[in-house]
């Protein structure tokens, strides 16, 4: 390992790797992440629903995005509308994150999670608990 670099390749790091992706192999682990991703996206979705916000969630497979602001509905078109959208936008997502946070949940952006084979059924109701405290405060 005297190569540094994060895509050097060298003998350690494609040994590790070898050995991560027979374990994701045999445990089955892209396919459990995205059966949990599947049950984070149904939860929120049964939120948003209850609570008749005006959002969108979608995930593929264990890559879930919760998207609140619009910031992906964005015209590029229009220039000046959309310098004086995007702005307001991306202050909303950053507001979100931090109101996850303080639930104790950890998002990308405040818009995207990440699920993993460690999230079991009860990590997920738990998150969805918080989730819950966060949007019904968004009515």
């Amino acid at each position: 390992a005297y190569i540094g670099g994060t895509l050097s390749a060298n003998p350690l790091s494609c040994a590790a790797g070898y050995y991560s992706i027979l374990e994701m192999e045999r445990t089955n682990a892209p396919v459990i992440a995205g059966r949990a991703g599947d049950r984070l996206r149904q939860g929120l979705q049964a939120i948003i629903d209850k609570h008749g916000l005006p959002f969108v969630t979608y995930n593929q497979g264990s890559i879930v995005h919760l998207e609140t602001s619009g910031v992906m509905l964005l015209d590029l078109r229009n220039p000046l509308r959309l310098a004086k959208q995007l702005k307001p936008r991306k202050h909303m997502m950053e507001e979100m994150g931090a109101a996850y946070m303080s639930q104790g949940l950890i998002t990308l952006a405040g818009s995207r999670m990440y699920t993993s084979m460690a999230d079991t059924d009860e990590v997920i109701d738990d998150a969805l608990r918080r989730f819950e405290t966060v949007l019904a405060a968004c009515v």
